[in-house]
C-alpha cells in the first residue's frame, strides 16, 4: 500500500481488521495519512494479534504516536522481534491534551 491515501482513522481501522488473518503483506507504508496515533495503533495492534503474521516493516511517516502505541510496540518486540516500525516521532504530552 502506498503512501498519502488520505486514510482517515475509520480506514485504518478497516485495514487492521483485514491484518489480523494476514499472512502474505510483508511491508506496509502508510505515512501521510490522517489517521492519527489511533490508527497506527490499531494496525500495529492486529500485527500483534496475528500468529501467522509475515509483516517486517510498518512505516507511519509523519505520524506522531502517542505512548500507548509505544508500550505496544515495546511489547510487540517480545513475539515479533525482527518488526520495524518507523513513524513520524512521538507526540509531545502537552500537545496531546489540546
Amino acid at each position: 500500500m502506498r503512501c498519502n491515501n488520505r486514510i482517515p482513522l475509520e480506514g485504518a481501522i478497516h485495514l487492521a481488521l483485514g491484518l489480523k488473518v494476514n499472512t502474505t503483506l510483508r511491508i506496509l507504508k502508510m505515512s501521510r495519512n490522517p489517521m492519527q496515533s489511533v490508527g497506527c495503533f490499531a494496525i500495529l495492534k492486529s500485527v500483534q494479534a496475528n500468529p501467522e503474521t509475515a509483516v517486517e516493516f510498518l512505516e507511519f511517516s509523519d505520524i506522531c504516536v502517542d505512548q500507548e502505541f509505544e508500550d505496544l510496540f515495546e511489547s510487540t518486540k517480545e513475539t515479533l522481534p525482527h518488526l520495524q516500525v518507523k513513524h513520524g516521532g512521538k507526540m509531545n504530552a502537552a500537545l496531546k491534551k489540546s
